[in-house]
């Protein structure tokens, strides 16, 4: 762990703001990088680590930079991904009953055909429904005062 110049030493911290040193690894040429990050919000990145114990392990990418991604990443990814799956699912399952209820009341020799017209009501609510959290997933500019 390091500092920022005019910060405390001891505690790591200066001005009120975290900050960490690390050494980068880089490619096999022998050559070490040292790096110093300070952020303003350190407690809401990562609360569950105190910073005295906080190293980061950074990642090279061809194109010159290095990453250090949050820890949270991958449990963030996993719950837009299940999400994306449970509202995928019921999308397709309510899309297909849609169409077969439609279907049904087109072709049906039923003469009473109100609980037909019942059950396409409640499968196009089905429809509509995860359409707006699909939507928000893939398109980065959503108005939400729809």
């Amino acid at each position: 762990m390091g500092f920022i110049p005019g910060g405390d030493p001891e505690d790591g911290i200066t001005d009120g703001i975290p900050a960490v040193t690390a050494i980068l690894p880089t490619r096999p040429t022998g050559v070490d990088i040292l790096a110093t990050a300070a952020t303003h919000n350190f407690d809401k990145h990562y609360p569950w680590v105190p910073i005295h114990d906080f190293n980061p392990k950074y990642f090279p990418h061809a194109v010159g930079s290095i990453a250090c991604p949050p820890q949270m990443l991958m449990s963030d990814l996993l719950q837009v991904h299940a999400i994306l799956v449970i509202c995928s699912a019921l999308f397709v399952f309510f899309f297909r009953n849609t169409f077969t209820v439609a279907h049904y009341i087109h072709s049906g020799k039923v003469p009473q055909k109100a609980l037909f017209y019942v059950f396409l009501a409640s499968q196009v609510i089905g429809f509509v429904f995860p359409l707006p959290t699909l939507i928000s997933i893939f398109a980065e500019q959503v108005n939400c005062r729809l």
